[in-house]
């Protein structure tokens, strides 16, 4: 009996060696994970370690996360392009003016900054064009004018009234001398403020804050890459293939005699093959992971729409894993989409609650933008008003200090401040 019970401790405690391992392996990022392996292949004879001279996988797509933001400002613009479908001038002109796109994303050269190239005519401006139609609109722009008219251009909303508006009456738009302008204009009130919201609803810096520069340098766990209109789970741990057991000392193993020496290789042995075994788990539980968040938050990822409400319970029914493996997978993780690196938890928001179904924060900050950007500027409304709308709207309490949070990161000014002076 107690022969058994001992026996029955062992086996526990080994199980829990290899369980907290296990879990410990899944909370690391892949490059402490790395440094780990780096270590042990120096401490035990059974890591082998053969560096490898390709860099297939996703090595090579690497240099978007840690390239400067020029370079990823031009990857991003140029990967909307088919190379085939351009002329070799044309091609190379457009590389060049997708370079010269800044943070902001407006255009610093001109046409005579490159008249030193031997261009055709004409291929300036239609590269220029070109450039214009990519996402987000108001991109390749050489002023915040012709920044707001591409936007509104797109939008099929460039009345002559707007682009008078953009091109003439922007300083005053923007310090609430609507009065003003309407007496310049000769308009009534009434015919000009729905134009001027729909100015004050653009964008004057389309690229800011799509490559944040905290994670300019930030290297991924895992990259999703597009491929011909699927997209693919490639996980950044291409060095592990480098590790495996060590045939050499395996068969030494099985040869030692002395059992001294026997047991020194067979703890060894085993604590490499638990290692590999829980890397390899690791693995398994990421990609199984990233792909039913992928499926998720897809729309969110490839349009920049709202997130999706999605909790860590969420994805423990779709994927079948626990709770809290799902919190230990996503710790401290990155993953690459096709526009930006972004950590794993950004993608998980607590929802709130309408009729029994889930509504994330992000409904919230564009029914409160949306109530805003349509109230009457004369009359516009307190954060105690949008309080009672909005909690209308979604059948659940919404306090004043959230439409105050919200309206803060929003960069909204209360209403004092947003009152058009008659």
């Amino acid at each position: 009996m107690d022969a058994r019970m001992t026996l029955t401790q062992e086996q526990i405690q080994k199980l829990s060696a290899m369980q907290i391992q296990s879990l410990q392996i899944l909370s690391m990022s892949s490059e402490d994970l790395r440094s780990l392996l780096q270590k042990e292949s120096e401490e035990n004879p059974f890591l082998d370690y053969h560096p490898s001279s390709s860099r297939g996988g996703a090595a090579e797509f690497l240099q978007f996360v840690a390239a400067p933001d020029k370079d990823r400002i031009k990857n991003f613009l140029i990967e909307q392009l088919n190379p085939s479908q351009f002329t070799k001038p044309q091609w190379a002109l457009l590389n060049y003016l997708a370079q010269c796109v800044d943070d902001q994303g407006y255009l610093t050269v001109t046409e005579q900054d490159v008249s030193r190239f031997p261009l055709p005519d004409g291929l300036f401006s239609q590269a220029v064009a070109i450039l214009q139609g990519l996402h987000p609109p108001g991109i390749g722009a050489s002023s915040l004018q012709e920044c707001l008219k591409l936007q509104l251009r797109r939008k099929g909303e460039l009345t002559p009234l707007a682009e008078t508006l953009v091109d003439s009456f922007l300083e005053d738009i923007g310090k609430n001398h609507i009065a003003a302008v309407c007496r310049a204009l000769g308009l009534p009130k009434q015919q000009v403020l729905p134009t001027i919201r729909r100015i004050r609803a653009l964008d004057p810096a389309p690229l800011k804050g799509l490559f944040d520069s905290a994670d300019a340098y930030v290297v991924p766990d895992v990259i999703i890459r597009p491929t011909e209109g699927e997209y693919e789970i490639i996980l950044n741990d291409t060095w592990f293939a480098s590790y495996s057991m060590s045939d050499y000392y395996i068969a030494m193993m099985h040869q030692a005699d002395d059992p001294d020496i026997k047991t020194y290789f067979q703890q060894k042995h085993a604590r490499c093959s638990l290692l590999l075994h829980n890397i390899e788990r690791r693995r398994q539980t990421l990609a199984a992971l990233t792909g039913a968040i992928w499926e998720w938050q897809r729309e969110y990822l490839e349009t920049h729409h709202a997130l999706r409400p999605m909790t860590l319970k969420d994805m423990a029914e779709k994927t079948g894993l626990h709770i809290s493996t799902i919190s230990r997978a996503i710790k401290d993780k990155y993953v690459q989409t096709p526009y930006r690196t972004l950590p794993f938890k950004a993608l998980f928001q607590c929802p709130l609650r309408k009729d029994g179904q889930s509504l994330s924060k992000d409904a919230v900050k564009k029914a409160l933008c949306q109530l805003i950007r349509e109230e009457d500027k004369e009359r516009p409304y307190s954060d105690a008003q949008l309080v009672e709308m909005l909690s209308a709207q979604f059948h659940t309490a919404i306090s004043r200090r959230v439409v105050q949070k919200y309206r803060s990161l929003l960069h909204i000014p209360n209403s004092y401040a947003r009152k058009i002076q008659p």
